[in-house]
Protein backbone atom coordinates (compact mmCIF):
# COMPACT_ATOMS: atom_id res chain seq x y z
CA UNK A 1 0.00 0.00 0.00
CA UNK A 2 2.86 2.37 0.86
CA UNK A 3 4.45 1.76 -2.53
CA UNK A 4 1.13 2.46 -4.35
CA UNK A 5 0.77 5.79 -2.54
CA UNK A 6 4.31 6.76 -3.56
CA UNK A 7 3.58 5.93 -7.20
CA UNK A 8 0.37 7.98 -7.15
CA UNK A 9 2.21 10.89 -5.56
CA UNK A 10 4.97 10.63 -8.16
CA UNK A 11 2.34 10.71 -10.90
CA UNK A 12 0.90 13.92 -9.52
CA UNK A 13 4.35 15.49 -9.21
CA UNK A 14 5.32 14.53 -12.74
CA UNK A 15 2.05 15.61 -14.38
CA UNK A 16 1.14 19.31 -13.93
CA UNK A 17 -2.32 20.23 -15.09
CA UNK A 18 -1.23 21.35 -18.53
CA UNK A 19 1.11 18.42 -19.25
CA UNK A 20 -1.38 16.58 -21.46
CA UNK A 21 -2.02 19.72 -23.55
CA UNK A 22 1.69 20.38 -23.96
CA UNK A 23 2.33 16.74 -24.96
CA UNK A 24 -0.36 16.98 -27.66
CA UNK A 25 1.13 20.23 -28.99
CA UNK A 26 4.63 18.72 -29.15
CA UNK A 27 3.37 15.64 -30.93
CA UNK A 28 1.67 17.86 -33.54
CA UNK A 29 4.94 19.70 -34.10
CA UNK A 30 6.84 16.54 -35.08
CA UNK A 31 7.25 16.18 -38.84
CA UNK A 32 7.35 12.74 -40.44
CA UNK A 33 10.96 11.61 -40.85
CA UNK A 34 12.33 14.40 -38.57
CA UNK A 35 14.42 13.14 -35.61
CA UNK A 36 13.25 13.88 -32.10
CA UNK A 37 14.63 17.12 -30.72
CA UNK A 38 15.53 15.74 -27.28
CA UNK A 39 17.80 13.18 -25.70
CA UNK A 40 17.18 10.49 -23.11
CA UNK A 41 17.33 11.75 -19.54
CA UNK A 42 20.03 10.27 -17.30
CA UNK A 43 18.68 7.20 -15.53
CA UNK A 44 19.90 8.33 -12.07
CA UNK A 45 18.77 11.97 -12.17
CA UNK A 46 15.44 13.38 -11.08
CA UNK A 47 14.39 17.02 -10.66
CA UNK A 48 11.81 18.60 -8.37
CA UNK A 49 10.51 22.09 -7.80
CA UNK A 50 10.35 23.53 -4.32
CA UNK A 51 6.59 22.93 -4.26
CA UNK A 52 7.09 19.32 -5.28
CA UNK A 53 9.70 18.88 -2.55
CA UNK A 54 7.26 20.30 0.00
CA UNK A 55 4.41 18.06 -1.15
CA UNK A 56 6.65 14.98 -1.26
CA UNK A 57 8.10 15.67 2.19
CA UNK A 58 11.66 15.87 0.87
CA UNK A 59 14.17 17.12 3.45
CA UNK A 60 17.91 17.58 2.94
CA UNK A 61 20.72 17.21 5.42
CA UNK A 62 24.26 16.02 5.89
CA UNK A 63 25.75 12.59 6.49
CA UNK A 64 26.38 12.23 10.22
CA UNK A 65 28.91 10.35 12.26
CA UNK A 66 27.43 8.10 14.93
CA UNK A 67 28.67 5.45 17.33
CA UNK A 68 26.92 2.28 16.23
CA UNK A 69 27.47 -1.30 17.30
CA UNK A 70 29.42 -3.35 14.79
CA UNK A 71 28.09 -6.85 14.12
CA UNK A 72 29.94 -9.85 12.72
CA UNK A 73 27.99 -12.68 11.08
CA UNK A 74 29.64 -16.12 11.22
CA UNK A 75 28.68 -19.75 10.71
CA UNK A 76 29.25 -22.68 13.01
CA UNK A 77 27.85 -25.88 14.49
CA UNK A 78 26.93 -27.41 17.80
CA UNK A 79 29.59 -29.72 19.23
CA UNK A 80 30.17 -31.79 22.35
CA UNK A 81 33.41 -32.04 24.33
CA UNK A 82 35.44 -35.28 24.15
CA UNK A 83 34.38 -36.32 27.65
CA UNK A 84 30.78 -36.41 26.45
CA UNK A 85 31.54 -38.75 23.54
CA UNK A 86 31.61 -42.12 25.28
CA UNK A 87 33.10 -45.28 23.83
CA UNK A 88 31.91 -48.39 25.67
CA UNK A 89 34.59 -51.12 25.60
CA UNK A 90 35.04 -54.61 27.00
CA UNK A 91 37.32 -54.66 30.03
CA UNK A 92 37.90 -58.39 29.84
CA UNK A 93 37.67 -60.64 26.80
CA UNK A 94 34.75 -63.05 26.49
CA UNK A 95 31.46 -63.85 24.79
CA UNK A 96 28.62 -61.33 24.63
CA UNK A 97 25.76 -63.11 26.40
CA UNK A 98 23.23 -60.25 26.29
CA UNK A 99 23.05 -56.84 24.67
CA UNK A 100 19.77 -54.95 24.34
CA UNK A 101 20.70 -51.65 22.76
CA UNK A 102 19.39 -49.73 19.76
CA UNK A 103 20.73 -46.52 18.15
CA UNK A 104 19.03 -43.51 19.70
CA UNK A 105 18.08 -45.38 22.87
CA UNK A 106 18.54 -43.25 26.00
CA UNK A 107 20.62 -44.76 28.79
CA UNK A 108 21.26 -43.75 32.38
CA UNK A 109 24.51 -43.64 34.26
CA UNK A 110 25.14 -47.09 35.78
CA UNK A 111 22.65 -48.85 33.51
CA UNK A 112 23.70 -52.35 32.35
CA UNK A 113 24.42 -52.24 28.62
CA UNK A 114 25.74 -55.76 28.04
CA UNK A 115 26.68 -59.00 29.82
CA UNK A 116 29.97 -60.71 28.91
CA UNK A 117 30.99 -64.20 29.96
CA UNK A 118 34.66 -65.02 30.57
CA UNK A 119 35.66 -68.34 32.25
CA UNK A 120 39.00 -66.82 33.26
CA UNK A 121 37.13 -64.72 35.78
CA UNK A 122 36.59 -67.89 37.85
CA UNK A 123 40.33 -68.39 38.19
CA UNK A 124 40.81 -64.71 39.06
CA UNK A 125 38.27 -64.94 41.88
CA UNK A 126 39.79 -68.22 43.08
CA UNK A 127 43.25 -66.67 43.31
CA UNK A 128 41.81 -63.76 45.25
CA UNK A 129 40.12 -66.04 47.76
CA UNK A 130 43.26 -68.17 48.22
CA UNK A 131 45.57 -65.21 48.70
CA UNK A 132 43.11 -63.57 51.06
CA UNK A 133 43.18 -66.72 53.24
CA UNK A 134 46.99 -66.78 53.12
CA UNK A 135 47.02 -63.10 54.11
CA UNK A 136 45.01 -63.90 57.21
CA UNK A 137 47.48 -66.64 58.16
CA UNK A 138 50.54 -64.41 57.56
CA UNK A 139 49.10 -61.61 59.68
CA UNK A 140 48.72 -64.03 62.59
CA UNK A 141 52.17 -65.54 61.99
CA UNK A 142 53.80 -62.11 61.85
CA UNK A 143 52.26 -61.20 65.21
CA UNK A 144 53.54 -64.47 66.72
CA UNK A 145 57.07 -63.95 65.39
CA UNK A 146 57.13 -60.46 66.82
CA UNK A 147 56.30 -61.87 70.26
CA UNK A 148 58.98 -64.55 69.96
CA UNK A 149 61.53 -62.00 68.83
CA UNK A 150 60.96 -59.90 71.95
CA UNK A 151 61.66 -63.01 74.08
CA UNK A 152 64.75 -63.85 71.92
CA UNK A 153 63.24 -67.27 71.24
CA UNK A 154 63.22 -66.96 67.46
CA UNK A 155 65.88 -65.51 65.21
CA UNK A 156 65.39 -62.07 63.62
CA UNK A 157 65.76 -63.68 60.18
CA UNK A 158 62.48 -65.58 60.53
CA UNK A 159 60.65 -62.39 61.53
CA UNK A 160 61.95 -60.53 58.51
CA UNK A 161 60.95 -63.34 56.15
CA UNK A 162 57.45 -63.42 57.60
CA UNK A 163 57.10 -59.67 57.19
CA UNK A 164 58.17 -59.88 53.53
CA UNK A 165 55.68 -62.67 52.81
CA UNK A 166 52.96 -60.66 54.51
CA UNK A 167 53.60 -57.53 52.44
CA UNK A 168 53.78 -59.49 49.16
CA UNK A 169 50.52 -61.24 49.87
CA UNK A 170 48.83 -57.93 50.76
CA UNK A 171 49.91 -56.54 47.40
CA UNK A 172 48.58 -59.60 45.57
CA UNK A 173 45.24 -59.46 47.36
CA UNK A 174 44.87 -55.74 46.67
CA UNK A 175 45.66 -56.18 42.97
CA UNK A 176 43.32 -59.13 42.50
CA UNK A 177 40.57 -57.33 44.39
CA UNK A 178 40.81 -54.25 42.14
CA UNK A 179 40.67 -56.40 39.01
CA UNK A 180 37.54 -58.08 40.31
CA UNK A 181 35.91 -54.77 41.21
CA UNK A 182 36.92 -53.29 37.84
CA UNK A 183 34.58 -55.67 36.03
CA UNK A 184 31.82 -54.99 38.53
CA UNK A 185 32.07 -58.13 40.64
CA UNK A 186 31.93 -58.09 44.45
CA UNK A 187 34.93 -59.24 46.51
CA UNK A 188 32.58 -59.92 49.43
CA UNK A 189 30.67 -62.39 47.26
CA UNK A 190 33.98 -64.00 46.29
CA UNK A 191 35.03 -64.43 49.94
CA UNK A 192 31.70 -66.16 50.51
CA UNK A 193 32.55 -68.62 47.74
CA UNK A 194 30.11 -67.14 45.19
CA UNK A 195 32.07 -66.97 41.96
CA UNK A 196 30.72 -65.64 38.65
CA UNK A 197 31.99 -65.95 35.09
CA UNK A 198 29.76 -63.13 33.82
CA UNK A 199 30.35 -59.45 34.30
CA UNK A 200 28.22 -56.44 33.32
CA UNK A 201 29.24 -53.50 31.11
CA UNK A 202 27.55 -50.36 32.47
CA UNK A 203 27.09 -46.83 31.13
CA UNK A 204 29.62 -44.42 32.67
CA UNK A 205 27.27 -41.46 32.08
CA UNK A 206 23.76 -40.71 30.90
CA UNK A 207 23.19 -40.11 27.20
CA UNK A 208 21.89 -41.71 24.04
CA UNK A 209 23.25 -44.70 22.13
CA UNK A 210 24.64 -43.65 18.75
CA UNK A 211 25.90 -47.02 17.52
CA UNK A 212 26.01 -50.70 18.55
CA UNK A 213 29.02 -52.62 17.23
CA UNK A 214 28.55 -56.16 18.59
CA UNK A 215 25.89 -58.87 18.61
CA UNK A 216 24.88 -61.50 21.12
CA UNK A 217 27.23 -64.50 21.08
CA UNK A 218 30.11 -62.56 19.56
CA UNK A 219 33.55 -62.96 21.11
CA UNK A 220 35.26 -59.70 22.07
CA UNK A 221 38.80 -58.93 23.13
CA UNK A 222 39.78 -56.50 25.86
CA UNK A 223 39.33 -52.87 24.65
CA UNK A 224 37.02 -53.90 21.79
CA UNK A 225 34.28 -51.26 21.28
CA UNK A 226 30.83 -52.55 22.15
CA UNK A 227 28.77 -49.38 21.66
CA UNK A 228 29.05 -45.60 21.51
CA UNK A 229 27.03 -43.28 23.72
CA UNK A 230 26.68 -39.52 23.35
CA UNK A 231 26.09 -37.37 26.37
CA UNK A 232 24.78 -33.88 25.66
CA UNK A 233 26.30 -32.40 28.77
CA UNK A 234 28.58 -29.50 27.96
CA UNK A 235 27.20 -28.92 24.45
CA UNK A 236 28.84 -25.81 22.96
CA UNK A 237 28.89 -23.77 19.75
CA UNK A 238 31.96 -24.03 17.54
CA UNK A 239 32.21 -20.95 15.32
CA UNK A 240 34.36 -20.47 12.22
CA UNK A 241 35.87 -16.98 12.11
CA UNK A 242 38.21 -15.74 9.39
CA UNK A 243 41.62 -14.65 10.60
CA UNK A 244 41.06 -10.97 9.72
CA UNK A 245 38.15 -10.85 12.20
CA UNK A 246 39.79 -12.76 15.06
CA UNK A 247 41.60 -9.70 16.57
CA UNK A 248 38.20 -8.08 17.19
CA UNK A 249 37.07 -10.99 19.39
CA UNK A 250 37.64 -11.53 23.08
CA UNK A 251 36.74 -14.11 25.69
CA UNK A 252 33.48 -13.34 27.44
CA UNK A 253 32.06 -11.59 24.36
CA UNK A 254 28.30 -12.04 23.95
CA UNK A 255 26.85 -13.80 20.90
CA UNK A 256 23.40 -14.48 19.48
CA UNK A 257 22.76 -17.60 17.43
CA UNK A 258 20.03 -19.24 15.40
CA UNK A 259 19.97 -22.98 14.78
CA UNK A 260 19.05 -24.26 11.34
CA UNK A 261 16.25 -26.46 12.73
CA UNK A 262 14.58 -23.96 15.08
CA UNK A 263 12.81 -21.64 12.60
CA UNK A 264 14.43 -18.39 13.66
CA UNK A 265 14.49 -18.92 17.44
CA UNK A 266 17.37 -16.98 18.93
CA UNK A 267 19.69 -18.38 21.59
CA UNK A 268 22.43 -16.56 23.45
CA UNK A 269 25.88 -17.41 24.75
CA UNK A 270 29.38 -16.08 25.20
CA UNK A 271 32.84 -16.83 23.89
CA UNK A 272 34.88 -19.01 26.24
CA UNK A 273 37.97 -19.91 24.18
CA UNK A 274 39.64 -18.56 21.05
CA UNK A 275 41.80 -21.09 19.22
CA UNK A 276 45.10 -19.37 18.32
CA UNK A 277 45.69 -21.73 15.37
CA UNK A 278 44.50 -20.73 11.89
CA UNK A 279 43.60 -23.66 9.62
CA UNK A 280 44.29 -24.14 5.90
CA UNK A 281 41.17 -22.10 5.07
CA UNK A 282 42.59 -19.10 6.99
CA UNK A 283 39.98 -19.46 9.72
CA UNK A 284 40.08 -20.03 13.46
CA UNK A 285 37.75 -22.09 15.65
CA UNK A 286 35.96 -20.21 18.41
CA UNK A 287 34.29 -21.99 21.34
CA UNK A 288 31.16 -20.38 22.76
CA UNK A 289 29.15 -21.62 25.74
CA UNK A 290 25.35 -21.55 25.54
CA UNK A 291 23.58 -19.67 28.32
CA UNK A 292 20.92 -22.37 28.61
CA UNK A 293 21.64 -26.05 28.02
CA UNK A 294 18.90 -28.02 26.32
CA UNK A 295 18.84 -31.81 26.23
CA UNK A 296 16.95 -31.72 22.93
CA UNK A 297 19.79 -30.06 21.01
CA UNK A 298 21.68 -32.26 18.58
CA UNK A 299 25.45 -32.09 17.97
CA UNK A 300 26.63 -30.99 14.51
CA UNK A 301 23.51 -28.87 13.99
CA UNK A 302 24.35 -25.97 11.67
CA UNK A 303 23.98 -22.47 13.14
CA UNK A 304 24.47 -18.82 12.29
CA UNK A 305 25.85 -16.53 14.97
CA UNK A 306 26.00 -12.77 15.37
CA UNK A 307 28.82 -11.26 17.41
CA UNK A 308 28.67 -7.73 18.78
CA UNK A 309 32.07 -6.13 18.19
CA UNK A 310 31.22 -3.02 20.18
CA UNK A 311 30.60 0.56 19.13
CA UNK A 312 32.62 2.46 16.55
CA UNK A 313 32.17 5.86 14.93
CA UNK A 314 30.82 5.43 11.39
CA UNK A 315 29.02 7.41 8.69
CA UNK A 316 25.30 6.98 9.20
CA UNK A 317 21.93 8.10 7.86
CA UNK A 318 18.34 7.66 9.04
CA UNK A 319 16.84 4.39 7.84
CA UNK A 320 14.26 6.23 5.72
CA UNK A 321 17.05 7.90 3.75
CA UNK A 322 18.05 4.52 2.27
CA UNK A 323 15.87 2.96 -0.43
CA UNK A 324 16.03 -0.53 -1.94
CA UNK A 325 15.53 -1.50 -5.56
CA UNK A 326 16.15 -4.90 -7.15
CA UNK A 327 18.32 -6.09 -4.27
CA UNK A 328 20.48 -2.95 -4.18
CA UNK A 329 20.39 0.04 -1.85
CA UNK A 330 20.60 3.72 -2.74
CA UNK A 331 20.47 7.24 -1.36
CA UNK A 332 19.69 10.51 -3.16
CA UNK A 333 22.03 13.50 -3.05
CA UNK A 334 21.47 17.06 -4.21
CA UNK A 335 23.55 17.95 -7.25
CA UNK A 336 24.20 21.00 -9.45
CA UNK A 337 23.77 18.89 -12.57
CA UNK A 338 21.02 20.07 -14.90
CA UNK A 339 18.36 17.92 -16.44
CA UNK A 340 18.58 18.12 -20.26
CA UNK A 341 15.69 19.92 -22.00
CA UNK A 342 13.01 17.47 -22.99
CA UNK A 343 12.05 19.41 -26.12
CA UNK A 344 13.52 22.16 -28.28
CA UNK A 345 11.06 25.03 -28.51
CA UNK A 346 10.43 26.65 -31.89
CA UNK A 347 11.40 30.34 -32.05
CA UNK A 348 8.25 31.08 -34.03
CA UNK A 349 5.82 29.81 -31.32
CA UNK A 350 2.87 32.02 -30.58
CA UNK A 351 2.93 34.41 -27.65
CA UNK A 352 0.32 32.30 -25.89
CA UNK A 353 2.57 29.30 -25.98
CA UNK A 354 5.50 31.30 -24.61
CA UNK A 355 3.38 32.55 -21.77
CA UNK A 356 2.23 29.00 -20.97
CA UNK A 357 5.85 27.79 -20.89
CA UNK A 358 6.94 30.62 -18.66
CA UNK A 359 4.27 29.78 -16.12
CA UNK A 360 5.87 26.38 -15.58
CA UNK A 361 9.49 27.42 -15.98
CA UNK A 362 10.14 27.26 -12.24
CA UNK A 363 13.56 26.55 -10.72
CA UNK A 364 14.24 22.84 -10.17
CA UNK A 365 16.56 21.02 -7.77
CA UNK A 366 18.26 17.98 -9.28
CA UNK A 367 18.91 14.84 -7.27
CA UNK A 368 21.19 11.97 -8.18
CA UNK A 369 20.67 8.37 -7.09
CA UNK A 370 23.85 6.95 -5.52
CA UNK A 371 24.44 3.26 -4.65
CA UNK A 372 25.57 2.57 -1.08
CA UNK A 373 26.21 -0.41 1.19
CA UNK A 374 24.30 -0.63 4.44
CA UNK A 375 25.96 -1.74 7.64
CA UNK A 376 24.62 -2.20 11.14
CA UNK A 377 21.28 -0.57 12.04
CA UNK A 378 20.67 0.78 15.52
CA UNK A 379 18.18 3.26 17.02
CA UNK A 380 16.75 4.26 13.64
CA UNK A 381 20.12 4.92 12.00
CA UNK A 382 22.05 2.72 9.59
CA UNK A 383 25.72 2.70 8.79
CA UNK A 384 26.31 3.61 5.13
CA UNK A 385 29.43 2.92 3.14
CA UNK A 386 29.58 5.65 0.51
CA UNK A 387 31.42 5.74 -2.81
CA UNK A 388 34.87 7.30 -2.63
CA UNK A 389 33.71 10.15 -4.89
CA UNK A 390 31.30 11.48 -2.26
CA UNK A 391 32.60 14.33 -0.11
CA UNK A 392 30.87 13.74 3.21
CA UNK A 393 31.52 17.28 4.43
CA UNK A 394 29.92 19.02 1.44
CA UNK A 395 27.29 16.62 0.10
CA UNK A 396 23.64 17.25 0.92
CA UNK A 397 21.64 14.05 1.26
CA UNK A 398 17.89 13.45 1.12
CA UNK A 399 17.05 12.46 4.69
CA UNK A 400 13.28 12.24 4.19
CA UNK A 401 11.23 11.59 1.08
CA UNK A 402 13.73 9.27 -0.62
CA UNK A 403 10.97 6.88 -1.66
CA UNK A 404 9.12 9.76 -3.34
CA UNK A 405 12.19 10.46 -5.49
CA UNK A 406 12.59 6.75 -6.23
CA UNK A 407 8.97 6.54 -7.34
CA UNK A 408 9.42 9.57 -9.62
CA UNK A 409 12.58 8.06 -11.08
CA UNK A 410 10.86 4.74 -11.77
CA UNK A 411 7.78 6.46 -13.22
CA UNK A 412 9.96 8.59 -15.51
CA UNK A 413 11.79 5.50 -16.67
CA UNK A 414 8.54 3.72 -17.49
CA UNK A 415 7.23 6.76 -19.37
CA UNK A 416 10.47 6.97 -21.30
CA UNK A 417 10.24 3.36 -22.35
CA UNK A 418 6.58 3.56 -23.32
CA UNK A 419 6.77 6.79 -25.38
CA UNK A 420 10.38 6.68 -26.49
CA UNK A 421 10.98 10.16 -25.04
Amino acid sequence: MKYILYVMLAGLLLCPGCQSDQKAEHEDEHVAGEPAAHEHEPADLVAMTSDQQRIGGVELGAVSYRSLGQLLQVNGRLAVPPQSQLTISALQGGFVRRIALLPGQPVRKGQVLALIENPDLIQLQQEYAENHSRLTYLEAEYARQQELSRENVSAMKVLQQTRADLQATKATVTGLGQRIQLVGLSVQQVLQGKFSAVYAVVAPASGAVTSVLVTAGQHVQPADVIAQVLSRDGLYAELTVFEKDVPALREGQRIRMQLANENGRERTGQITYINPVVDEHRAARIVARLDQQDGRLMPNTFLKATLDLGNSRVTALPEEAIVSLEGKEYIFIATDEKMPEAHAHDHEESAGKHEEHDEHDEAHQTFRRVPVRRGVTESGFSQVILPATIDVRKTRVVLKGAYTLLSMLKAAGGEEEGHAH
